[in-house]
C-alpha cells in the first residue's frame, strides 16, 4: 500500500529562504493496486514568519491581504497541526512507513518551502515523514504529454490537466484542496496513459559513440 499526499502550497513569494507559506492543504490518500482511496482533506492558514519577503502579486493569487494575514495562526501554531495531521498517518519510527508527497510542480515549489517550513520549525523529521522521491505531476504530464506539447499555450495545471481528459476543479475563491482533487484524478488519468505497471517495448540502438577508448 502507497500512502500519497496530493498538495498545493501558496506563498508569499517563490524563495523558499526568504519567502513563507501563508496557506497549504491537501488530501492524504492510500494506493493499492486496485484503488486509490481519500482518507483526509484539510487546508490551513499561515501567518508569514516575521522578516519573510512579502510579493502583493502572490497574496493576489491567494485573494488575501497583508492585513488578514495577521489573523491567521501564527507560523508554529499551524505547523503542529499539519505535523499531528501527517504523524496520524505515518510513523516516524519506523523507516519503512513513509508517505510520497504528489503535486503540480511539486518538485521545485511546493516540496523545498516544506522542508523550510520544518527547518525553521526546528523540526528534523521531514525525511521521517516523507519519501525523498516526489510524485510531481508536471514532469509525469510531460512524459505523457511530450507529443502534443507543441499544440499545448502553456503548461499550468489546468491546460495540463484539460489535454489529459481532466476537468479542474475550481471554486469561486483559490482553493489547495480543489488543486488538490485535479491533481488525484490528472494521477489516475497519467497511470492510465503511461501504461505504468506494463513492460514497454524497447529497441536497443546498434549505434555507439565513444570519445575515449576504455
Amino acid at each position: 500500500m502507497n500512502k500519497i499526499l496530493f498538495i498545493d502550497t501558496l506563498s508569499t513569494g517563490l524563495n523558499p529562504e526568504r519567502c513563507a507559506i501563508y496557506r497549504i492543504g491537501g488530501i492524504f490518500c492510500e494506493e493499492t493496486p486496485d484503488s486509490l482511496s481519500e482518507k483526509c482533506r484539510f487546508e490551513l492558514c499561515v501567518r508569514p514568519w516575521e522578516g519573510a519577503r512579502i510579493m502583493d502579486n502572490s497574496l493576489w493569487i491567494g485573494g488575501v491581504t497583508r492585513s488578514k494575514m495577521l489573523y491567521f495562526p501564527d507560523s508554529r501554531t499551524a505547523f503542529n497541526d499539519f505535523f499531528r495531521l501527517v504523524t496520524e498517518r505515518v510513523n516516524i519510527r519506523n523507516p519503512k512507513d513513509k508517505i510520497y508527497i504528489a503535486g503540480f510542480n511539486a518538485s521545485a515549489f511546493d516540496v523545498p518551502f516544506i522542508k523550510g517550513w520544518y527547518a525553521r520549525n526546528d523540526n528534523q523529521h521531514f525525511r521521517d515523514c516523507f519519501y525523498v522521491q516526489t510524485l510531481d505531476l508536471m514532469s509525469l504530464a510531460a512524459l505523457a504529454l511530450i507529443n502534443e506539447r507543441d499544440a499545448m499555450n502553456d503548461f499550468h495545471l489546468e491546460t495540463a490537466a484539460r489535454q489529459l481528459g481532466v476537468e479542474p476543479v475550481k471554486s469561486e475563491k483559490y482553493s489547495c484542496i480543489d488543486n488538490a482533487e485535479t491533481c488525484i484524478a490528472m494521477f489516475r488519468a497519467l497511470k492510465e496513459r503511461l501504461h505504468l505497471g506494463e513492460d514497454r517495448h524497447y529497441e536497443k540502438t546498434e549505434d555507439v559513440f565513444i570519445n575515449h577508448k576504455i
